[in-house]
């Protein structure tokens, strides 16, 4: 089905029980085996690992953004057995950093730097005063919460060196390895793993690393290094099974600390945006009003491009076009007779509402309860495509956005996002982009959540899945080995059905987004972020 979206209009939706799934889910499942609706394609074999925040509650206090979570992971274990019948084994456990059990020992939570603020859940007090600033400080050094992505940087797992972890990350260096097998934490970090030629504290690196497009076991990663010079941008690069990890690129001094979410690597060149936001260091002003609301504004964008080969910056470039974004679709390069170009291709915004507005996604205090509902319909209503195309020969850049789609979008995934080595694709931009979407199909109602399937080349909505009351997560996407398109393969994506209030694993084709297969849980896992499919076939 290829349809332009309609004029946003009053639609009817019976959405319900949107709540639970930003609600605290504090139960731990071990192996559980599901009953499956449909049927699972016999090339789908692995493991479907997803993170995000379950408990922001301790005592009184809590946390108000839903990016504060104490990290929980789920699995679903997906076999195929003979006859090609399938079976799926799900589990969830939190990762058990240094974080949850100071949390958990405390009589509330911790003064620390936190998206939002932590308030008395009765009172609505807000931790304030020298002395939590002081402990916010010391606490910078314990953090070790990593509630929002997993990577599996052992992409070449052999008998010395098998794939039994995974990594649980966030939008700093602090991360946990673990267990594939159970979810068990192995271990965890509160500052960044041993890095040759770093030339001063890596700050903050994205939750988003890219694995490289040319050679297998190599995942890069673009972080903000303080030194004794001020901030700079800098870029490593981490081999196979986490043994070695280097600075490999490095800025000059910028502005202040930005925030970035995410980045982007082509073949050769890896492209980062620097919206117009830095950290705000007033760590009294943070814990009254939260680290996002408090960003300071820039008026200009800066892109940095690197040269993987060489280290060297190949471009840095201040545009006066404000562009904001969490999320990064697809990188591409393109040799032509106007020069060598790079693009990078955002899910972006022309505003920073989203991230440090007052209906930023997504305030928890603000959106849930008595006035949950009308807070909620006041969120932004998704990203649009924007391409950034950076000419390396006459050191130009062109802002293309790509508005014909009006359906606005979030967590993009393509075929390729997660490819690397001769699976990636790096000349162009893929076509197809899957996401979800809040306020579906021209609905006012933010609860009316779907998956989307959009045709670049046709600049229309290909297809979707929708149903009321069906509160969708990031689509991932796995290949058909014996496909010969593109969308040739199946998306993964962790649901709650606000009806049943109930999470299951909903499997659909990528092709037209019909259902091939739920697998029901019998139990309520709250929205998650980001996470990764790890084939075993």
């Amino acid at each position: 089905m290829q349809t332009k979206l309609i004029p946003r209009r009053k639609v009817v939706h019976a959405n319900r029980n949107f709540e639970d799934w930003i609600s605290d889910a504090p139960d731990e499942t071990f192996r559980k085996k599901l009953t499956i609706e449909g049927s699972i394609p016999p090339y789908l074999k692995g493991f479907l690992i997803r993170n995000g925040g379950a408990k922001w509650r301790n005592n009184d206090q809590t946390y108000t953004h839903i990016f504060d979570g104490l990290a929980k992971i789920s699995m679903y274990d997906i076999q195929q057995h003979i006859n090609n019948k399938a079976t799926v084994h799900f589990q969830t456990k939190f990762v058990k950093s240094k974080w949850y059990h100071k949390v958990n020992q405390s009589k509330g939570i911790p003064a620390s730097i936190s998206v939002g603020p932590v308030i008395n859940q009765f009172t609505k007090q807000k931790q304030s005063g020298a002395w939590q600033s002081i402990m916010a400080i010391i606490h910078i050094l314990q953090f070790d919460n990593p509630c929002v992505n997993i990577w599996n940087f052992n992409t070449k797992p052999n008998t010395k060196n098998p794939l039994d972890q995974v990594t649980a990350i966030t939008d700093a260096p602090p991360r946990a390895q673990i267990s594939v097998k159970d979810l068990a934490t192995i271990s965890s970090s509160t500052n960044a793993p041993p890095t040759s030629q770093l030339q001063g504290y890596e700050l903050f690196c994205t939750t988003h690393p890219e694995y490289s497009k040319i050679e297998n076991g190599v995942t890069y990663n673009m972080g903000v290094e303080l030194g004794l010079h001020g901030p700079k941008v800098i870029l490593t690069q981490e081999a196979n099974s986490l043994r070695s990890r280097e600075v490999i690129a490095r800025s000059d001094t910028i502005h202040g600390i930005p925030y970035n979410h995410s980045f982007g690597v082509n073949g050769k060149y890896a492209t980062i945006v620097l919206q117009p936001l830095r950290a705000n260091l007033n760590i009294a002003h943070i814990l009254k009003e939260g680290y996002f609301s408090v960003m300071d504004h820039l008026d200009y964008t800066q892109i940095i491009v690197f040269d993987l080969e060489t280290g060297k910056v190949a471009l840095d470039r201040k545009i006066d076009e404000k562009i904001y974004f969490y999320h990064t679709i697809s990188a591409a390069e393109e040799h032509s007779s106007h020069g060598l170009k790079v693009s990078i291709r955002l899910c972006a915004y022309k505003t920073p509402d989203i991230i440090t507005g007052k209906h930023q996604f997504m305030k928890l205090d603000k959106c849930t309860g008595i006035n949950g509902k009308k807070n909620r319909d006041c969120i932004s209503q998704g990203g649009t495509i924007c391409d950034i195309v950076c000419n390396l020969d006459d050191s130009s850049v062109d802002v293309q956005w790509k508005d014909k789609i009006t359906q606005g979008f979030e967590l993009p995934t393509t075929r390729y996002s997660r490819s690397w080595g001769k699976h990636a694709l790096r000349e162009k931009h893929p076509r197809y982009i899957y996401a979800y979407c809040a306020f579906a199909n021209g609905s006012d109602d933010y609860d009316n959540w779907a998956l989307y399937k959009f045709d670049t080349e046709e600049d229309c909505i290909n297809s979707y899945y929708q149903r009321d009351s069906l509160y969708v997560s990031e689509p991932i996407f796995v290949p058909d080995p014996n496909g010969t398109t593109e969308d040739d393969g199946v998306i993964l994506s962790q649901v709650y059905d606000g009806n049943r209030r109930e999470t299951a694993l909903l499997i659909l084709n990528a092709k037209n987004m019909t259902v091939l297969a739920t697998a029901w849980t019998g139990q309520r896992s709250p929205m998650d972020f980001h996470g990764t499919f790890i084939s075993t076939r």
